[in-house]
């Protein structure tokens, strides 16, 4: 598993998590949610449903775009999703958009729910980094300029080659 696909699956656990009591108790949900004692009214019991249900379609996106879940039945391990970069993109910038609101909404309360949202958000904020700098092929060795070591295989093959060329 390369890390894009790590990155996609814990997003998508991390989604799972925050949709799933949404979808199976949104009466709950929005009652411990609201400052007064009263029944939550149908439309928010739909809108709860309908967020958890965008928020499910996101993960199961995010898994399929970056190519975690291949679509086509012969698995071939040279090809790789050309959406994994984007996809890995735009989740990371929700990580981090969602770390930077819930870390507001824990100043102004305090609350052990918003810290917890804060460590989620942020780890996956860091690894989507991570993956977007460091997690690609494999296929760029060649180019890195290999400091603070030198590469004396490289630079003696480099060597022969231009005295090749210059013959």
């Amino acid at each position: 598993m390369d890390a894009y696909s790590a990155y996609a699956y814990s997003t998508a656990a991390w989604l799972s998590l925050q949709a799933l009591p949404l979808f199976v108790s949104p009466k709950l949900m929005v009652t411990m949610l609201s400052p007064d004692a009263r029944t939550p009214t149908d439309l928010e019991i739909y809108l709860s449903r309908t967020l958890s249900l965008t928020v499910l379609t996101l993960a199961l996106l995010n898994i399929l775009l970056s190519g975690a879940l291949p679509l086509s039945s012969p698995v071939n391990e040279a090809e790789h999703s050309p959406y994994k970069g984007p996809a890995a993109f735009i989740s990371t910038t929700f990580h981090i958009t969602s770390l930077i609101y819930v870390y507001l909404n824990y100043m102004a309360t305090g609350s052990v729910p918003f810290m917890l949202a804060m460590i989620g958000n942020g780890f996956l904020g860091c690894f989507g980094l991570w993956c977007l700098l460091f997690g690609g092929d494999d296929s760029g060795k060649s180019r890195v300029s290999g400091w603070p070591f030198r590469n004396e295989e490289e630079r003696k093959a480099k060597k022969e080659r231009m005295a090749r060329k210059h013959l």
